[in-house]
């Protein structure tokens, strides 16, 4: 009788081991798939492949607004020509939406002269700032300058008047953006940074009115060195940027 129970015992013993081999085998066969899954979804190239870049000769120099050429225009991607004729077209048919200041939090660092016809703004947030569009608009480039600053520009039609937007040090593209999307102002383009050529963290934002940059139909922005010379003869002319549509605080 001592014999079965003891031979009871044992085969119970064996059962038991087998089982917990097996729930220990599972187990890491389990973290083992997380462990891949985490892998390839931190690769994320889809979303790398939506950010489209175009180069230009030259960088800023010291008076920031030096006049630069698109020397890859091939990398540039506009919208389809059987959707809309031009960007003016297609922000056209968007409702207007009211100017907003580009960051969440954020401290002037530098007003508009005519070397710098643009707005510096630094945050407390540093890189983790992130960007947004300061009306709703199509972005009409996204692209990098020989000194390595990320550029995006977005085209806007308000009350019929064509602006461009220009952010530039980006330390990131958003996701998912690419040129010829259209964007509103709760849509992040970007972080801010100091790419290329700047003393610190922050954003250099210019703002121009009557032109759509890379527009071929704008005579005034139609690239980047009619761009810089157009806001040049603008700010001459008293259009400070962005100051000249809404009130921009020394800090907020």
């Amino acid at each position: 009788m001592a014999a079965k129970r003891e031979n009871f015992l044992i085969a119970i013993s064996i059962t038991l081991l087998f089982i917990s081999v097996y729930l220990f085998l599972a187990k890491e066969l389990i973290n083992e798939n997380i462990i891949s899954n985490i892998v390839i979804e931190s690769i994320n190239t889809k979303n790398m492949a939506t950010v489209k870049k175009a180069y230009k000769e030259g960088h800023y120099s010291n008076q920031q607004e030096k006049d630069a050429i698109i020397t890859r225009t091939d990398l540039i991607k506009k919208p389809p020509e059987d959707s809309t004729s031009s960007l003016v077209q297609q922000l056209a048919s968007q409702p207007a939406i009211k100017w907003q200041l580009p960051t969440k939090t954020g401290n002037v660092t530098s007003y508009p002269n005519y070397y710098h016809v643009a707005y510096d703004i630094s945050s407390r947030n540093g890189i983790y700032e992130q960007i947004y569009p300061i009306a709703n608009g199509v972005i009409s480039g996204i692209y990098t300058d020989s000194a390595g600053a990320l550029i995006v520009t977005i085209n806007h039609n308000i009350d019929g008047i064509n602006y461009t937007s220009q952010y530039v040090h980006l330390s990131s593209y958003a996701p998912g953006i690419y040129t010829g999307k259209y964007v509103t102002t709760n849509d992040v383009i970007g972080q801010m940074g100091r790419t290329g050529i700047a003393t610190g963290v922050h954003l250099h934002i210019t703002v121009v009115d009557n032109c759509a940059l890379f527009d071929q139909n704008d005579a005034n922005c139609k690239d980047l060195n009619s761009f810089f010379r157009y806001a040049k003869i603008r700010y001459n002319q008293g259009f400070s940027g962005l100051g000249s549509l809404i009130e921009v605080p020394n800090s907020w």
